[in-house]
């Protein structure tokens, strides 16, 4: 189907063995790092004693396989959290020789394993000196992956956060910022750790529309523009603030005293600890859908791409969804429609809620919404780019108007699957399920409607 290749076609080009081949390039000693919008920064490594790579994230262990495959035996060593049952870098040539610890975390809900991890991190910064570099490997998933909370908070504090956050239907931003301002490494304060002079580059993949770098895996090499004051006023948005037990009264007492002074909050842009860090991004969404419609364009009349920044409730996405396919298919030539970025589902706290995720909440949505014809080579496709939606084991959704005439078939009542969020389970008797397992990325989410004429 044109959708699904279209798709495996980005995802071949956006891997983050080939992003950070494709940025970082080493003529001699010279090696020259030049971001998405080919801004370039060149460092000589002959000037630099050891060199360590540290990082967190869904995409930290493939972007560590592909800095491997620049630098070789110039690393001296490292430590990286990734997701549970990530292969091992272990296992690839040449890795047993670099001393680089990987720490298979928790996610989306923080573990003690990430804890350790996060720790290993830390005392690795802390043996830098000034003639070192280290290299910080990022991408979405690195919030949770790399825990380390605040005095006074504990693990559970913020797996139970974690999960109210997104069960209220709270945005990847909104819970970063949570998350920066209850641990002792995100929102920049990582770099609190390394020592003096030492030049720290952070190489990052982003999974959050405008790819802002304080927010991206809560930004722990980057300055934080959030505030002690932002985090109470996000809780008390989702009626949060005022509740009682844990997590909420330690979190409450933390944030307190930020307020008032007591603690220390984020590093801000003029904390002179960043004056030899470097950012530089090499992956998002834009470039992961720009290759879909780079795919598509050679085999359709006419491709519109609707940028990287769609947000909000999965369900009004799908409505969206639902009024471009009625444009599509009343085309009278070939057309597809691509678009990226990430919406949330807001659960009901009164139900009890099924296996689903946003990207098949929004696909079921426009199902709901939309008639196909028989006999139209249509489809409407949503899809996580980690490989992973929601609480499902599904990647994310397809459907054509077969889906349809399975629904009349089995006479299924989707505004019921709908109401209880369990999507999963209408399109898995609808054989309409991606399932990929995880791909060793993360770029956001990606939508493609198609007709072929």
């Amino acid at each position: 189907m044109l959708s699904l290749s279209a798709i495996e076609f980005s995802l071949r080009y956006s891997d983050p063995m080939i992003l950070v081949d494709r940025a970082l390039k080493l003529r001699g000693s010279l090696l020259l790092l030049k971001d998405i919008h080919n801004k370039t920064i060149t460092l000589d490594l002959g000037l630099y004693g050891s060199i360590y790579v540290v990082g967190a994230g869904k995409a930290s262990a493939k972007m560590a396989e592909g800095l491997y495959r620049i630098l070789r035996t110039r690393i001296s060593g490292g430590a990286i959290n990734v997701p549970h049952n990530t292969s091992n870098l272990k296992t690839r040539a040449g890795f047993s020789d670099l001393h680089i610890i990987m720490t298979e975390a928790g996610h989306p809900l923080p573990d003690e394993a990430g804890i350790h991890g996060a720790i290993a991190i830390v005392e690795l910064l802390k043996r830098t000196t000034e003639s070192d570099l280290v290299f910080c490997l990022l991408s979405g998933g690195g919030s949770a992956l790399l825990p380390l909370p605040m005095e006074g908070i504990s693990l559970e504090d913020k797996q139970k956060i974690t999960n109210e956050m997104l069960s209220v239907g709270a945005t990847i931003n909104e819970l970063n910022v949570i998350r920066k301002h209850l641990s002792m490494v995100k929102g920049g304060r990582l770099i609190r750790f390394v020592n003096k002079g030492c030049t720290v580059i952070g190489i990052v993949m982003s999974d959050v529309i405008g790819d802002n770098m304080d927010i991206i895996a809560s930004g722990p090499t980057v300055p934080d523009s959030s505030t002690f004051r932002d985090a109470a006023n996000i809780l008390k948005k989702y009626d949060l603030w005022q509740r009682t037990g844990r997590p909420f009264t330690p979190i409450r007492r933390l944030i307190m005293k930020g307020l008032t002074g007591r603690i220390q909050d984020t590093p801000k842009d003029n904390d002179p600890i960043f004056k030899d860090v470097h950012n530089v991004l090499i992956g998002n969404n834009s470039i992961l859908c720009g290759y879909a419609v780079e795919y598509l364009k050679k085999r359709v009349k006419k491709v519109k791409s609707l940028g990287s920044s769609f947000g909000g409730e999965a369900k009004e996405f799908g409505y969206f969804l639902a009024d471009l396919s009625k444009k599509a298919i009343k085309s009278q030539k070939s057309i597809a429609f691509v678009m990226g970025g990430e919406t949330t589902v807001k659960l009901n706290s009164s139900l009890r809620s099924g296996i689903g995720g946003r990207n098949q909440e929004a696909v079921l949505s426009a199902v709901q919404n939309c008639c196909f014809p028989e006999g139209v080579d249509f489809s409407i496709c949503c899809m996580g780019t980690d490989g992973i939606d929601g609480n499902s084991r599904a990647a994310g959704a397809i459907v054509t108007p077969e889906t349809i005439s399975r629904i009349k078939e089995k006479r299924m009542n989707i505004d019921e699957y709908l109401y209880t969020h369990d999507s999963y389970s209408a399109l898995r008797k609808l054989r309409s399920l991606i399932i990929t397992g995880r791909t060793g990325t993360n770029l956001n989410d990606i939508a493609i409607i198609c007709k072929v004429a």
